[in-house]
């Protein structure tokens, strides 16, 4: 895979901090430093195994090029904690390989938490809870810990989840890796952030409205909003819990697919959010048995195949599209337009295709946070005691202790917006929400990938799955949110289906670095698994994704600005994986 070149000063102060020690007599006592760019897990693995490097030595290089790049060199300001305790870690993992080869499927990975996910021996901060310790794990922490996984850092958020911008009270406004004076996305910016500098192999995002696929998006990175309740949300700081889920961030498709069966199982804690029916009201899941049994879960991990698009059909959703008013929008269309001729190349059935309501549903229908917010943040820091750490566990404690940057989503119009709201439950606008809403869309999306009418009668053989750009324009200016976003993002959370977002290629636009464009795929409940194989099928023939460079568009010169990623995204171009 094509890589651009880190920064000068980021490679000196790696290079520096990577120096193997010897020993008098010149022979070296650690592996030589692997290159641990864009490295994947099973290159972890495979390192590991064929003696080439240790946990120890990798996970030492993945603390110094945090070091080096956080709030050095290009500062990306990605990471909020770093795990001081992350080599010592890696030093025990080397101790069970000796005794028993790799621990799990995790073994060794560097994984970034988005700083929502509870750790019991590091901070959760939500970006502003200053100080916050859970004292117990979120389920997903505890299945990464499981599999051999290291928390290498708790990764940088937009403020509590609620925004796109990017920036927080405690991690400072975190930087697009493909230029740096535009924003990362959000909420999950830290984390797309830390995988795509390489800070990570993968990462943990949230997303409520969007906030997985976003900034995905906008990095060059693959970001899967799994089905609503296949991921427990126990442990994890809440912003709207009917829509809210858990999801993978990576480099790869493969690594996605890795990851995302790791974090899948069941959960028996009432905060699981997994219930038996998609419905807020229903029963939870009683066992593992009736989880896989609705799931749907692979038994043995999620499979990937080359040539899966052949004979797929593709449902592509024009109305989705921008209407090309922009050069930015111009160019979202442009790299959608080839890779849907990448796919036909590839032996796929390209289907154009219309969701029934589209205008209606995204326009009529609401994010719950608003209406769920507060109750279920406080009931969330109510989990542990307050007497541990003195962590506020009130809505109007945090905001009268200024647990809050001034702007970025608390403002003057929070007390009427957020704070001590009438019950829900006797809102109309949020049972329609909860109850309207789900049915209304699911049928809709449903009656599409089948291709039936409103009756269920047949119209042409069912899609696989539909497609559309992931967001209609590009990375917006530092601390914005992304240019001309759109609604697309709504899909995938108001119904509770799939959706994965894969880099497509770059924008070519005189005068601009080159960003990254994203295409979004979305199946039916519980497909993840044609999600993953259509995506990395795409991935192995047309892989878009370009090492960043960490380069500002305010200082770069105009030759430079030349660069671009034309080559690798154009049809009839294929890169070799």
């Amino acid at each position: 895979m094509k890589k651009h070149l880190l920064s000068l000063t980021a490679v000196a102060l790696l290079q520096a901090c990577n120096s193997s020690d010897s020993d008098p007599a010149g022979e070296t006592m650690n592996p030589e430093p692997i290159d641990i760019s864009e490295i994947t897990i099973a290159g972890i693995h495979s390192a590991i195994e064929s003696g080439e490097a240790t946990c120890e030595s990798i996970i030492e290089q993945y603390v110094e090029r945090n070091n080096a790049l956080n709030k050095e060199g290009p500062a990306l300001n990605a990471v909020i904690t770093l795990n001081d305790k992350a080599i010592e870690q890696a030093i025990a993992l080397d101790e069970a390989y000796a005794e028993e080869g790799l621990t799990g499927k995790m073994h060794c990975v560097p994984v970034t938490l988005k700083d929502n996910v509870n750790t019991k021996d590091l901070p959760t901060t939500g970006g502003a809870i200053a100080g916050a310790q859970p004292d117990y794990d979120a389920f997903i922490t505890q299945r990464i810990l499981a599999e051999g996984g290291i928390i290498i850092s708790k990764a940088n958020l937009h403020e509590y989840a609620l925004g796109y911008g990017g920036g927080s009270t405690l991690g400072g406004q975190a930087k697009n890796v493909y230029d740096i004076s535009k924003g990362p996305g959000g909420s999950s910016s830290g984390t797309a952030t830390a995988v795509s500098a390489n800070m990570a192999v993968v990462g943990i995002g949230t997303d409520t409205g969007g906030s997985i696929r976003v900034p995905s998006s906008v990095q060059g990175l693959v970001g899967i909003r799994p089905s609503m309740r296949l991921v427990s949300q126990n442990g994890i700081m809440p912003l709207a819990p009917f829509q809210d889920t858990a999801g993978p961030i990576c480099r790869t498709v493969a690594d996605c697919a890795v990851f995302l069966d790791v974090l899948t199982g069941y959960d028996e804690a009432k905060d699981s959010g997994q219930r038996q029916e998609f419905a807020k009201i229903a029963p939870l899941i009683t066992n593992e048995a009736q989880y896989k049994a609705i799931t749907n879960v692979p038994e043995n991990g999620y499979k990937l195949d080359a040539d899966a698009l052949e004979g797929a059909r593709i449902g592509v959703v024009r109305d989705m599209f921008a209407p090309g008013d922009t050069p930015e929008q111009l160019e979202v269309n442009r790299l959608m337009e080839n890779a849907i001729e990448n796919m036909k190349a590839m032996g796929a059935v390209i289907v154009e295709v219309d969701i029934p309501d589209l205008d209606y549903i995204v326009s009529r229908y609401y994010s719950l946070s608003r209406y769920e917010f507060e109750t279920s943040l406080e009931d969330y820091l109510l989990s542990w005691p307050s007497d541990i750490d003195n962590h506020p566990t009130t809505m109007a404690d945090l905001y009268n202790q200024g647990m809050y940057t001034d702007g970025l989503y608390f403002n003057s119009s929070y007390e009427s917006r957020y704070l001590n709201l009438d019950d829900p439950w006797e809102e109309e606008e949020y049972l329609t929400v909860i109850n309207e809403r789900p049915d209304y869309v699911r049928s809709r999306i449903t009656q599409t990938l089948d291709q039936t009418d409103e009756l269920g009668n047949s119209l042409a053989e069912p899609l696989d799955v539909i497609i559309y750009p992931s967001i209609l324009g590009l990375a917006g200016e530092l601390g914005r949110s992304p240019t001309t976003s759109g609604t697309n993002n709504r899909l995938s959370p108001f119904s509770g289906y799939p959706a994965i977002t894969l880099p497509v290629g770059y924008s070519d636009i005189e005068g601009t670095l080159p960003l990254p464009v994203g295409l979004e795929m979305l199946a039916r409940e519980f497909d993840e698994a044609t999600l993953i194989k259509l995506a990395h099928s795409y991935e192995s023939h047309y892989s878009a994704r370009i090492e960043p460079e960490f380069l500002s568009s305010e200082t770069l010169s105009t030759s430079a600005k030349t660069i671009s990623a034309r080559s690798y995204v154009e049809y009839g171009l294929p890169e070799e994986n």
